[in-house]
């Protein structure tokens, strides 16, 4: 990776680091240079504004389920098992913080952002279940009533979406990645019913 895209990608996980654990108001530019040993000058070269700086961190959570889905491309060998066990090692890297409070911060700060985010996030769920779904049906591990992919994917998406962001959810301590791998758990093992043998 060229050194200009590096410090590019340390920024911005810097910023999704210190947006996650202080809040997108109260951090400061000067807060992620500080967190990824720059100049503020340094990520002003990089970055416009605090705006874009938002943006691509926000961005950043997306493009880590997307890398997951590519890698899973490669491997189209993978059964039901193996597919989810490589997505939940995706979303497990995802950086640990109070996404509920940040998520509602950044629809009332930025909500031209928080709208291109949740499409994102949303068109990379939706693609994550229908891939598990696909392999569990070719494993014929799909029973006649989760036939209808349309139906089961609103409802898994939107669970993803929701509970993912629910304070109560969060309050028991756990992270989006655990959160996400639960909820993968729960269609393997609970929609489909057994594991297999």
């Amino acid at each position: 990776m060229p050194e200009y895209k590096q410090t590019e990608e340390k920024i911005i996980e810097a910023a999704l680091h210190v947006f996650l654990a202080h809040g997108i108001k109260k951090t400061t530019v000067e807060d992620v240079a500080a967190r990824c040993g720059l100049t503020r000058a340094t990520v002003y070269r990089y970055f416009k504004d605090k705006r874009h700086l938002v943006r691509a961190s926000m961005m950043r959570m997306v493009a880590v389920i997307n890398e997951a889905l590519a890698s899973l491309d490669r491997h189209k060998d993978y059964d039901t098992e193996k597919s989810a066990a490589l997505i939940k090692e995706a979303v497990g890297l995802l950086p640990k913080g109070d996404l509920s409070t940040r998520i509602i911060e950044l629809k009332q700060l930025y909500p031209e952002i928080f709208a291109e985010y949740q499409i994102a996030r949303l068109s990379s769920i939706r693609e994550i279940y229908r891939r598990v779904f696909n392999a569990a049906k070719r494993e014929g591990l799909i029973t006649p009533s989760e036939t209808d992919w349309n139906l089961v994917q609103t409802i898994l998406s939107e669970a993803t979406l929701y509970v993912a962001e629910s304070p109560l959810v969060l309050s028991h301590g756990m992270s989006v990645g655990r959160i996400y791998s639960a909820i993968l758990d729960i269609m393997l093992y609970g929609i489909m019913g057994r594991r297999k043998k």
